[in-house]
């Protein structure tokens, strides 16, 4: 049996946009992989410091695009929602690539 492993991954480290988390996923899921395939227990955690700034400037983007419309986005909701799309992407790209691997 291989070590317990702890990959912590900061926000900055999973690009600036949406193409550069895709790419970042794909590279960071190839060595995340590698490490499982070498019988090592790896557990992921994230940041999100940088994709919370991006949505809760696009919330108030489109807050002052028609505020009779759309309310502020609370902080809390904007750390909610990059936790949710940050782990699902690396969930389904860590699974891409085990499946590619037969793993």
């Amino acid at each position: 049996m291989g070590k317990r492993i702890v990959i912590a991954l900061g926000g900055n480290a999973l690009g600036n946009n949406l193409p550069e988390q895709m790419i970042a996923v794909k590279q960071t899921s190839k060595a995340i992989a590698d490490l499982i395939e070498e019988g090592h227990e790896v557990i992921i955690a994230h940041g999100n410091g940088p994709q919370v700034g991006m949505i809760q400037k696009a919330m108030a983007e489109l807050t002052r695009s028609d505020p009779e419309k759309y309310i502020p986005c609370p902080l809390s909701v904007c750390v909610a929602m990059s936790q949710g799309y940050i782990g699902y992407d690396l969930q389904n790209g860590l699974r891409e690539e085990l499946l590619d691997r037969g793993i």
